[in-house]
């Protein structure tokens, strides 16, 4: 059971700070453009409070193999960080622990921005900090198990990771629930100096009665690089607000997401690549299903500065909706300030190509085989670019016992 966690006194006002703001602050409408289409307005979040200290679980992580340090989460408390010599002169810590843990928090994610933000503040407990000194690589992934399943709890995991000059760190985030109605508002920040290379990559694996409202911001400096990666699966209403702002010359940044809805969850994706400095380049490939009655909304904007020439920005949405009462929404969007660019982007929201399905069935491969080879095949292209190779196959088995198991209710309801 995660013991009562002490904050530094400089934390504990940045949490009273927000608790007053958020009386104040206002939920966001579906008026407002980042927040439409979305399922704000159905929920209440004074529904939801923080679990008391002694709210145990016995749900054990799920190992990942060879990591460089593990850090377990429950009920919304850092329960432990286990460290191995692989992470070198590397740090795994909590903020209130780290020297330089005031200057860091928010230093990417800025101050909050709407209520929800206000929420996470005022309620998150201590948070996890790993950071990585000048040219340090850190070969093995670094791991994170959170799980929570306390019944109108609320949860606000807090992730940041700091790559200093040169230097390298892999990080795998796994998020679960149980089957209790929950609220969890993850945040995460990435930060890139300028030549390191930060891979990051969030498996949400909610149960399908929590609400999840998260918010990830990446920074990448000059000649760096970061991957801001999500699979998707999880919760009733689950959205993912992602940033990655591309400030230094030649920096550049691959945003990821391979998700998939059933019954009548709703996977809601808002996306920025922002464009401020010279020779800057952004790859976006987000590719998902949706089966029963479930939904999926993608929004993503590319904004290239007057101060960005020489930018390549790549934005591709791409849906598979997989039964007659699912639903997908797909909006991308350009704002350029410059006119030496090279932009583009696409999204499609379409049923299972009819002509590959008989092109498999007429070489005797059976009509639902058929469509677990092709969905197969849809995810693996965003799948493989995902940065932590140990959990791959895993994600992609996901997929399929997931849409062998829609097949299999259809089936039998017929």
């Amino acid at each position: 059971m995660p013991e009562a966690q002490t904050l530094a006194p400089w934390l504990e006002s940045a949490r009273s700070t927000a608790a007053a703001d958020l009386a104040n602050a206002e939920v966001p409408t579906g008026r407002e453009e980042v927040w439409r289409y979305t399922r704000i307005a159905d929920i209440d979040l004074a529904d939801y409070a923080v679990p008391d200290a002694d709210a145990g679980t016995s749900v054990d992580p799920i190992p990942l193999p060879g990591a460089a340090a593990a850090v377990v989460v429950r009920n919304g408390r850092i329960a432990s960080i286990d460290r191995t010599d692989a992470l070198g002169k590397a740090t795994v810590s909590t903020v209130s622990e780290h020297e330089g843990g005031q200057a860091l928090l928010n230093s990417v994610r800025g101050e909050a921005a709407d209520v929800v933000g206000h929420l996470h503040d005022a309620h998150a407990g201590d948070i996890i900090v790993i950071d990585v000194p000048r040219g340090h690589h850190v070969e093995a992934p670094i791991h994170i198990d959170v799980y929570s399943d306390v019944d109108g709890g609320l949860t606000c995991p807090h992730t940041i990771v700091r790559a200093a000059n040169g230097a390298s760190v892999t990080v795998f985030e796994r998020r679960r629930s149980g089957e209790a109605n929950q609220l969890v508002v993850p945040v995460v920040e990435l930060d890139a100096a300028a030549d390191a290379r930060v891979n990051y990559l969030v498996a949400q694996q909610l149960g399908l009665n929590t609400i999840s409202l998260e918010h990830q911001a990446a920074t990448v400096g000059q000649q760096a690089h970061a991957v801001c990666s999500t699979a998707a699966f999880g919760g009733s209403y689950a959205r993912v607000q992602a940033e990655m702002s591309l400030n230094g010359r030649g920096s550049s940044g691959d945003l990821l997401s391979a998700y998939f809805g059933d019954g009548e969850q709703m996977l809601d994706f808002r996306t920025f690549q922002h464009h401020n400095a010279p020779d800057t380049t952004s790859n976006l490939l987000f590719k998902g299903a949706v089966t029963g009655e479930a939904q999926s909304v993608y929004s993503g904007l590319i904004k290239v500065a007057e101060t960005a020439p020489g930018t390549n920005a790549f934005q591709t949405n791409r849906n598979l909706k997989l039964s007659e009462g699912a639903w997908a929404y797909s909006v991308p969007n350009l704002e350029i300030e410059q006119n030496q660019v090279s932009c583009s982007h696409a999204s499609t929201v379409g049923e299972i190509d009819e002509d590959q399905r008989y092109y498999l069935e007429s070489r005797g491969v059976p009509t639902t085989a058929a469509e677990q080879l092709l969905v197969s095949g849809f995810f693996a292209e965003v799948i493989g670019q995902f940065p932590v190779d140990a959990v791959k196959a895993e994600l992609q088995a996901y997929i399929d016992d997931a849409l062998a198991a829609d097949r299999a209710a259809q089936e039998a309801a017929a």
